[in-house]
């Protein structure tokens, strides 16, 4: 009997095997790919790394060939950097100022000023009776005397 009949538990064995080898083969298919692209990547990472290097290696022979070059590079770049560290200050200036307006900006009736840009009286405010408490004094003191009198201490030179 050369030729035989396989039983269908043989067949489904004979199934089960090739499934597990296409399952073993995706998986390594898989692997396989996931190990080139971290190599992909690793390797375009090391030739950034490379080519920078190297652009620092041909600049760095630039200016020993011409030092001028360097200089005027060095410059411009202390330019740059300048103009950012003033435009920085002066932002800084700016909020600085806003906040002290906004953390002062008191009325100035707030601030025992007694002047207003408002008042009819010529900018000065004017107290109430009630409010001002007991009236001033009305007596004048004379500080020097005509020299007819009075302390000789106090007398001017004639």
């Amino acid at each position: 009997m050369p030729f035989r009949r396989k039983s269908k538990v043989e067949k489904a064995k004979g199934a089960e095997q090739v499934t597990d080898r296409t399952d073993d083969l995706v998986a390594a298919l898989d692997a396989a790919r996931e190990a080139l692209a971290r190599a992909s990547v690793a390797a375009g990472r090391k030739g950034a790394e490379l080519g920078a290097e190297l652009g620092k290696q041909a600049s760095g022979a630039a200016d020993k060939l011409m030092p001028e070059r360097a200089r005027q590079r060095r410059r411009e770049a202390a330019r740059k950097r300048n103009r950012r560290i003033l435009a920085g200050a002066g932002v800084l200036t700016l909020l600085g100022v806003a906040a002290s307006r906004l953390a002062g900006s008191k009325g100035k009736a707030e601030q025992g000023q007694p002047w207003q840009a408002g008042e009819p009286s010529g900018g000065w405010a004017a107290e109430s009776g009630s409010d001002a408490g007991p009236a001033p004094s009305a007596e004048v003191t004379q500080l020097h005397g005509n020299g007819a009198g009075g302390d000789p201490a106090r007398t001017p030179p004639s």
